[in-house]
């Protein structure tokens, strides 16, 4: 049993990093509050005692019964007899250890089961965060498209007071920047929000920066989901193994003691006897038991071919993923650096009164959007690691 089990939580283990990270103490938090995980953890006593009663000497708690009989309302002669009886039921073979092979296989399961939990909440927990990341990155865009803009609308009324630009120019610059103002508090309140829900699931608020790298060694055999329905289909054939041993109720040995008297003024006699009751099979609840585990061990088995599919396929949907949010920061990162340059272009032109502003602001819009992409890019590059790092089934 222990050598299963402790096999069970090595597998487990890999799952889980081996460095402490902002987002996997949020995670540990979020693990503390989430009332899915804590009642599967709670059932660990419900296992642990029918384990325990496995292994207990007897099947059930002994029972005592009691007897006293007299003829007073009919004959009166006298009689009496009075009796006490003690049962003690008794193991079917192969019984005792058909349940504990089944407490056992639970065990296993629900340890599967809670990392399962536990790695359905750490992908609830890194989508947050990234939605949170993501809205940050274009937080910072915004900041920075207000303040060009704003600097730009000074420079402008400036030259306006001193004659060199018309007045339309002016009020297009101020317009300008009022529209990159109310963009950014539109992302302070989608920031905000996003902070919000983060603080909600885990108790805490996101830290920035952080990252995590792509942990490619984890094997496909350690994926929770896969571990579960695998134990799933270990449950089931326990449970058939049961439901063939128990085809009866248990026997029950019993010792009594008897005192009786025939007439009125004779002596007693005492007795001392052992009885054994022996229950018989009843089929039909044995078929019926023996469907219900047999479904469970169907059912399993096909659960065990879905996840072997389904992890296949987000790991390799994760992996293109990744590579293609590469690509994408890689031609954002160019795609800013060549609007940078020509933002940089058109404002000379502009100051030197060779192109009007109205160009000038078109290249700084795309310059602005080319930022934002920029960073978002970068978010969704490490988001994408993340993701890949929940399809391989292992924690922050």
């Amino acid at each position: 049993m222990n050598a299963r089990i402790l096999l069970a939580a090595a597998l487990l283990a890999a799952t889980s990093p081996a460095f402490a990270s902002p987002l996997r103490e949020a995670f540990d938090t979020a693990a503390g509050l989430n009332a899915e995980l804590r009642t599967l953890e709670s059932r660990r006593a419900e296992i642990e005692a029918r384990l325990r009663g496995a292994n207990a000497l007897t099947p059930g708690a002994p029972s005592i019964a009691f007897g006293y009989t007299d003829d007073r309302f009919s004959q009166n002669r006298g009689f009496r007899e009075a009796e006490v009886e003690l049962g003690v039921p008794v193991w079917l073979p192969g019984q005792a250890r058909a349940q504990r092979g089944l407490a056992e296989a639970e065990a296993q399961r629900l340890a599967a089961q809670i990392a399962l939990q536990r790695l359905t909440l750490a992908g609830e927990v890194r989508d947050a965060y990234w939605t949170w990341a993501t809205a940050e990155a274009s937080l910072a865009a915004a900041r920075a498209r207000a303040a060009s803009a704003t600097a730009l609308a000074r420079d402008v009324a400036r030259q306006a007071r001193g004659g060199q630009v018309p007045r339309a120019e002016e009020l297009l610059a101020s317009a300008d920047a009022r529209e990159a103002e109310a963009a950014l508090r539109e992302a302070e309140v989608t920031l905000r929000e996003a902070r919000l829900a983060f603080r909600a699931l885990t108790g805490r608020d996101p830290a920035t920066g952080w990252e995590e790298a792509p942990r490619e060694g984890a094997a496909a055999v350690d994926h929770p989901r896969l571990l579960a329905a695998r134990l799933g289909q270990d449950v089931g054939r326990a449970s058939l193994r049961v439901a063939v041993v128990e085809d009866r109720e248990s026997p029950e040995l019993s010792i009594f003691g008897r005192q009786e008297r025939d007439e009125r003024g004779a002596g007693w006699d005492s007795r001392l006897g052992v009885r054994i009751r022996i229950p018989f099979a009843h089929e039909p609840r044995n078929a019926e038991r023996r469907a219900v585990a047999q479904t469970e061990l169907t059912t399993a088995a096909a659960e065990t071919a879905t996840a072997e599919r389904l992890i296949a396929a987000e790991r390799e949907r994760a992996r293109t993923a990744l590579a293609d949010a590469r690509a994408a920061a890689r031609l954002a990162e160019e795609r800013h650096r060549a609007l940078s340059e020509a933002a940089a272009l058109s404002e000379a032109a502009f100051r030197a009164g060779q192109t009007g502003l109205a160009e000038t602001l078109r290249i700084r819009a795309s310059l602005a959007a080319a930022d934002a992409d920029r960073r978002r890019s970068g978010v969704a590059l490490r988001q994408a690691a993340s993701r890949l790092n929940q399809a391989l089934g292992v924690e922050p």
